[in-house]
C-alpha cells in the first residue's frame, strides 16, 4: 500500500506541474513522525490530490462516499488507502479505522466542510474531526488551501491553469479525552474554523 500511495503521490505531483504546482507556506509544522490530523478546508476535487502532492507524509483521507465515483480522482484517492465516509454524521466504521490508523502513528486527513464549497467561502465544519482528536489525543494540523477553485471549480472535470497557494499551520495540541461532551466538540471545531480562516486570509 505504502509503494502504491507514493507512485500516485508522484502522479499528482506531475499532474499539479502541468495546471501549476502549489507554493507552500509552513512545511516545517508537519510533524516528521508522530500522528495527527490534517484539517482543510475545501474549494475543489483537486484538493486532496494538492495535498498527497506536497504533504511529505502518507495521508489516510476520510474522503465522502461520492469522491470514490469521481473519474481519476476517485482512484487515486482510493488506491491511497482513503476511507469512505457515508453520512456528513459520521461513519462509525470509518471512525475506528481512522483511530486504529493514528494509535499506528498514521496521519488522517480531513476536509471538514463535508463536501466542496460552491460559491469559495468556508462552510462550517462539521465536528468529526473533533471527535477524533479528543478520542486520539492527538495535534491537529490546520491547512487553507486557495487557487483550486479557480483551476477546477465544482462540476467541472477539466482543469485549466492557476495558482495554487497551501498555508500550513502549527499543530494544535489537544489533550485527549475519554468521555467527551459536545461542549468539547463545539469548542474545538469553532477554533479550529477561526485558524483555518485566518490562514485562508493569510494566504
Amino acid at each position: 500500500m505504502f509503494a502504491v500511495y507514493y507512485l500516485f503521490k508522484v502522479l499528482c505531483q506531475c499532474l499539479l506541474k502541468l495546471i501549476g504546482y502549489p507554493s507552500v507556506l509552513g512545511r516545517e509544522h508537519i510533524p516528521s513522525k508522530s500522528p495527527f490530523i490534517l484539517v482543510a478546508n475545501h474549494q475543489s476535487i483537486l484538493d486532496p490530490l494538492v495535498l498527497m502532492a506536497c504533504i511529505p507524509r502518507r495521508i489516510t483521507f476520510l474522503a465522502a462516499a461520492y469522491i470514490f465515483k469521481i473519474p481519476l480522482v476517485g482512484q487515486i484517492v482510493r488506491a491511497g488507502g482513503a476511507l469512505p465516509v457515508k453520512s456528513q454524521k459520521g461513519d462509525f466504521a470509518s471512525m475506528k479505522q481512522a483511530l486504529s490508523q493514528l494509535s499506528r502513528g498514521g496521519v488522517i486527513g480531513i476536509f471538514p466542510e463535508g463536501g466542496v464549497s460552491m460559491d469559495g467561502q468556508m462552510r462550517p465544519f462539521l465536528p468529526g474531526w473533533a471527535y477524533l482528536a479528543l478520542k486520539a489525543g492527538v495535534p491537529v494540523v490546520p491547512v487553507a488551501i486557495s487557487g483550486t477553485r479557480q483551476i477546477l471549480p465544482a462540476g467541472k472535470y477539466i482543469p485549466r491553469r492557476g495558482k495554487i497557494k497551501v498555508n500550513i499551520g502549527e499543530p494544535l495540541y489537544v489533550e485527549k479525552k475519554s468521555r467527551i461532551h459536545r461542549k468539547d466538540l463545539d469548542q474545538l471545531n469553532d477554533k479550529m474554523m477561526q485558524i483555518v480562516s485566518r490562514l485562508m486570509e493569510n494566504n
